[in-house]
């Protein structure tokens, strides 16, 4: 492999393709930022050697014959592509600053017969740079071109001295003493190119970027799937121009399932809150490939790239297969990822499939998505509709199904019932059951006008047990001096602004001698059992407001679901400020709030509603009892589904 120092000078006019296996352009503001920074800095260094120059990290090329040769013809003289393998990120962002209006008409003022500057094209997209610097475009259409055109609007926004890059960039000037930009230029030896092709560019593409951030099982499939110069070059059905016109329709129904994917709703049914790949993409290769590798059962050694080898296996890349059964091996691949994705699609289409497989997914957990998902799939191919759904249930009644026994009086062993589920001791069957309910209540009221969002939940870690009516201070676990203060003031707060309370003299004499105690620190450990006294007290008259015993406090009849951040801010207020801040967070984007809380707050279940400060008697038993209603739902569902 050739390689030497050349000025940046030297690139313009060249021409680069950037082959489908490279990773997109990914460089963001900071990136971009720091390179405009550092060429400025050089350029306003005062003392310079001659020839010292700024040099940006290598860029690895190796010419393209047939690109180069079908260029040729078209201009009608010797052109050379070059395959971009290394440098991408540097060159597009060079490219950008070179073409944003600025930086152009200043560089045409100062030097008016400049050379043009070099071109670029993704070997799987096209026009992709003029859509980048093209005010019209959406930058949402692809990942690529998003990055593209933020770092676009970066150098826009940049205040920096623009004569400055461009006297070091592309001096008037340039000569072996010139204080300019300069590359390290890789090139790979021509006759080399003409036996590797395409298959030993990936294998020095990945080498060159060992220690960098490595290619994904993703994109090295996707190199596998697209590449083109492995076919004849000739007009036959699988020649070269006829099947880089058919990749470039897989290449873009490739993005449109990339896109599909990154669906929050569809992906959020899908996926587990430990699970988040580089490219969703790869949830249905991963898919693909365990099914493949349940027929084939290839051998694999190395396991960091297990789907990368089984397809690589499935597609014959590493035997003398003809490009004839290479092509038809693509297309059959294509085909059973496209049937994937169609199937996982449908299932986010129907309402009632995308609650019930989120549920699964949601109450099963884990980092792999993937043997939950073949389980579904292949139960979804083998029955009808009505039956699946069954299925569903039924997985979901055996996932929140009460397991623990006890002694009963005779000394029999009998399962908990649903009412004695108890908060710390049953925490983790409390939170199943609980979005259970959630999502029966999505599935059983088809007039919601809106979907359960798994992925919010998921992000906001919506697991925490919040007791609707507040739970006492246990003096028990040596409750610290600042939360009993913390609760002090909330509770005098909640006392002092109703007028009710305030009428009874005994309640704010205890409350004002409570304050007294916790002056301070010292105080209150003196006083620690008055304090103890005073604040039972108060929790008992609320309790009695709320007609709250202590048989329901800890169990479902008191329970909802929110996040630990929320919890904590809801700390021991009573319901109506409990919904108050529940509100302002919600607004904020601070939290989720799933149907089933939302619902208690505002007491959507109760038969009666009174005094919106309390969560009374008739509250929780009617809210236990959609409790107990969606629970037999899913229960029942176990039972009768075979």
């Amino acid at each position: 492999m050739e390689f030497k120092i050349r000025p940046f000078k030297e690139v313009l006019g060249m021409k680069f393709n950037i082959p489908s296996y490279q990773r997109g352009y990914r460089w963001e503001k900071d990136n971009v930022e720091a390179l405009l920074n550092d060429i400025q800095e050089f350029a306003k260094k005062t003392k310079k050697e001659d020839g010292e120059f700024y040099c940006l990290q290598p860029v690895v090329v190796r010419v393209n014959s047939y690109l180069s040769e079908i260029e040729s013809q078209k201009e009608g003289k010797p052109v050379i592509v070059y395959d971009l393998l290394d440098g991408q990120q540097r060159l597009t962002t060079l490219w950008l600053i070179l073409s944003q209006g600025r930086f152009r008409n200043l560089w045409n003022d100062i030097d008016p017969g400049h050379p043009s500057l070099y071109t670029m094209q993704y070997e799987s997209r096209d026009n992709l740079f003029e859509k980048a610097i093209d005010n019209g475009s959406d930058m949402f259409e692809n990942i690529d071109l998003y990055y593209l055109k933020s770092a676009f609007s970066t150098i826009t926004n940049w205040s920096g001295k623009i004569t400055k890059i461009l006297e070091t960039l592309v001096p008037v000037d340039s000569t072996e003493i010139t204080n300019d930009v300069r590359i390290i230029w890789y090139e790979f030896d021509k006759e080399a190119e003409k036996t590797n092709h395409q298959a030993s560019s990936i294998k020095v593409f990945s080498r060159l970027n060992y220690g960098k951030i490595a290619l994904t099982d993703t994109e090295l499939i996707k190199a596998l799937i697209l590449q083109s110069d492995i076919y004849p070059d000739d007009n036959s059905e699988k020649g070269r121009n006829a099947m880089k016109e058919h990749l470039f329709r897989i290449a873009t129904e490739w993005d449109d399932i990339e896109k599909g994917l990154h669906n929050e709703l569809f992906w959020g049914m899908l996926t587990p809150e430990d699970y988040n790949p580089a490219n969703h993409m790869e949830l249905v290769l991963k898919f693909v490939a365990e099914k493949i590798q349940k027929e084939e059962k290839y051998q694999i050694i190395d396991h960091q790239r297990r789907n990368f080898h089984i397809i690589s296996n499935y597609l014959g890349a590493n035997s003398s297969i003809s490009p004839l059964e290479y092509a038809e091996k693509v297309d059959c691949l294509w085909s059973m990822i496209r049937d994937v994705y169609n199937s996982l699609h449908n299932w986010y289409m129907n309402d009632t499939f995308y609650h019930l497989i989120g549920l699964n997914v949601l109450i099963q957990g884990g980092s792999n998505p993937i043997p939950l998902i073949t389980d579904i799939y292949s139960k979804y191919c083998s029955v009808n509709k009505e039956s699946f759904r069954m299925y569903l249930e039924s997985e979901i009644g055996k996932l929140i199904e009460i397991q623990e026994r006890v002694d009963d009086n005779l000394g029999k062993k009998i399962t908990v019932d649903l009412k004695d589920l108890q908060y710390g001791i049953h925490n983790s069957i409390i939170i199943k059951i609980l979005e259970a309910l959630n999502i029966y209540l999505h599935i059983t009221n088809k007039n919601l006008g809106f979907r359960f969002n798994f992925k919010k939940f998921k992000d906001k870690k919506v697991t925490s047990l919040e007791h609707i009516h507040p739970q006492h201070l246990n003096f028990d676990n040596n409750v610290k001096y600042e939360d009993v203060l913390d609760w002090y003031k909330h509770t005098c707060n909640i006392i002092t602004s109703n007028p009710e309370y305030c009428e009874k003299n005994n309640l704010q004499f205890v409350i004002n001698q409570l304050g007294e105690m916790l002056i301070d620190k010292d105080r209150y450990k003196e006083r620690i059992v008055e304090c103890q006294k005073n604040v039972e007290e108060i929790d008992n008259f609320f309790d009695h407001h709320a007609q709250m015993d202590s048989g329901h406090m800890h169990t479902l009849y008191n329970m909802a679901l929110v996040d630990k951040d929320t919890n904590a801010a809801l700390s021991n207020n009573l319901l109506d400020r409990k919904r108050q801040i529940l509100q302002e967070r919600e607004e904020q984007g601070k939290t989720f709030v799933p149907i089933a809380t939302n619902y208690v707050f505002n007491k959507h279940f109760s038969n009666q509603i009174s005094d919106m400060k309390f969560w009374t008697k008739d509250d929780r038993e009617t809210y236990f009892a959609k409790i107990e209603e969606a629970y037999n739902y899913f229960i029942n569902k176990k039972n009768s589904y075979m």
